[in-house]
């Protein structure tokens, strides 16, 4: 029996539906049934990278799409078997993925921005300048920044509300309020921190670009955002206070990131491979909510070319991680010490809140386990207290990496912690971060 396709590096829903020869999919459409559940009108969920974001936000986008026919792409997976299967293709979606909005200043970032939200105008101004009236005040807005995208003369504050004029749009053109999805929507953010102008970026465009769009809008029908990180409660995201935040620790959305035990020994079976042990010390290890996850782009790898090794550690350079392991305080290294020493550590986290805003120890800690380098394997709310730890061999990895690299260490010390990172055996001496 021929195999399924592995869908690496293919994180588009319909594309992965419908290919030529059927790609393997784990089935995690009951995410649009708990996205209608939950009903938030403004939500992030934060994960690692490479956890599935991108996929659950184009198959959330392609089941909504009031301008597609996906009744195919869904046929026999589990959301078509619940009450909400009417509800496909019923709502104007706009969906934007910020993920490739890189610049070294903050022209580009925001040329690349206006980029994304004119494929959202292009796409459904197709329908709109077909049906609507361009003299009706109730378009003109858009129109009128349609026009100034194709000629190239969008201004700043036509881009901050060019959002705002698109829903508006849309929501009188179908009589439906639209849902908006935005993936990687801290990665301008994170461009803007690396490049060194973060807080101009974010006071005098990012934030109203957002709050315009996200808060106060009477034709805004639901948003998700995903992201690495949450920025949205502190600093200058204060006036944007309507979101709710899932964060790996949350029970909401839990299941969909990530591969379970069950479904990575399927895959694995389907592939001829065993979900051994020594398979799990590799690329097991996270807990979202209690529930026990694997590394799906790891996992999709190992069934891919049937070696284990390091996969994940190697999309990205992780730029972020490691400069604030430089900037971190005495604090942080002294936990930090621990945990290499120890393989946990318990510590004030805050994973609400954005390192590059808050530069602070409970917000580095929640960096690291926002982006997946470190679990959270026992929770005090009460204490503020989280125990965490390595997840697993591949992560331990990269961590000698961010060690041998990053902290001031005598080299003795560097040598004694790499072994440990490798043998996983404690070290017994004591020593002093410089």
């Amino acid at each position: 029996m021929e195999k399924k396709i592995l869908p690496i590096g293919n994180d588009d829903f319909r594309m992965i539906r419908e290919s030529e020869k059927e790609c393997y999919y784990v089935d995690k459409t009951l995410m649009i049934k708990d996205f209608l559940d939950y009903s938030n009108l403004v939500a992030l969920v934060t994960r690692p990278r490479r956890f599935g974001k991108t996929l659950n936000m184009t198959m959330i986008r392609d089941f909504f799409d009031i301008t597609q026919d996906s009744r195919d792409i869904f046929e026999g997976l589990a959301i078509m078997e619940t009450v909400y299967a009417d509800r496909i293709n019923s709502v104007p979606v706009v969906s934007l993925s910020f993920k490739g909005c890189s610049g070294e200043t903050m022209e580009e970032v925001k040329a690349a921005i206006a980029s994304v939200v004119y494929r959202e105008y292009k796409k459904h101004g197709k329908y709109l300048v077909k049906e609507a009236d361009r003299e009706n005040t109730d378009y003109l807005r858009f129109f009128q920044t349609f026009k100034a995208f194709e000629e190239k003369k969008v201004e700043v504050d036509d881009l901050k509300n060019s959002l705002y004029y698109l829903l508006e749009a849309l929501h009188t053109f179908y009589g439906v309020r639209p849902i908006v999805l935005m993936d990687e929507y801290d990665n301008p953010i994170i461009e803007a921190h690396l490049g060194g102008f973060r807080k101009r970026f974010t006071q005098f465009f990012y934030a109203s670009f957002l709050t315009i769009t996200l808060k106060g809008n009477p034709h805004l029908g639901q948003a998700l955002l995903t992201g690495i990180q949450s920025v949205a409660k502190e600093s200058i995201f204060s006036k944007l206070n309507n979101i709710v935040v899932y964060t790996v620790l949350s029970k909401h959305y839990s299941p969909y990131f990530g591969l379970n035990k069950e479904e990575a020994s399927e895959l694995l079976s389907a592939y001829d491979l065993d979900l051994n042990e020594e398979v799990s010390a590799f690329y097991d290890g996270y807990l979202f909510s209690g529930i026990q996850m694997y590394n799906p782009w790891s996992v999709l790898n190992y069934a891919n070319e049937k070696v284990l090794k390091s996969y994940w550690v190697k999309t990205s350079d992780n730029v972020l991680i490691k400069d604030s392991v430089l900037e971190a305080g005495y604090d942080f290294h002294r936990g930090f010490k621990k945990l290499i020493v120890d393989g946990k550590v318990a510590v004030g986290m805050n994973l609400e809140a954005s390192f590059a805003e808050l530069p602070r120890t409970d917000t580095l800690w929640g960096l690291f386990v926002n982006a997946g380098y470190l679990t959270v394997i026992k929770e005090d709310y009460r204490r503020n207290r989280f125990t965490v730890s390595l997840p697993n061999e591949e992560v331990r990895t990269e961590f000698k990496l961010v060690v041998s690299a990053y902290t001031k260490l005598s080299s003795e010390m560097l040598q004694e912690m790499l072994f440990a990172l490798t043998d996983d055996r404690l070290i017994e001496k004591s020593y002093s971060l410089e």
